[in-house]
């Protein structure tokens, strides 16, 4: 499964992200943009499925080294 977005604004406009993966091994999903609305996933499966639901999610890549927060509008999911 291959799940990506592209960031749309900002230096690293164009560069496409990935469902960032804590130290735990684990993703976060989030209704808001604040950290006590996080839920976090075990399995990018549990990600793509709450994606689905309406989260957004969490995304980030070696050039865009922050996560930031993409709707699931802007979220693409490849099976």
């Amino acid at each position: 499964m291959k799940v990506f977005a592209k960031v749309s604004r900002g230096r690293q406009k164009g560069e496409i992200v990935t469902p960032h993966r804590h130290e735990d091994g684990t993703y976060v999903v989030s209704p808001t943009r604040f950290e006590k609305d996080y839920v976090y996933v075990p399995t990018l499966e549990a990600f793509v499925s709450e994606i689905r639901k309406g989260l957004k999610g969490r995304m980030s890549s070696h050039i865009v080294k922050g996560p930031r927060l993409f709707s699931p509008s802007s979220i693409h999911i490849e099976c």
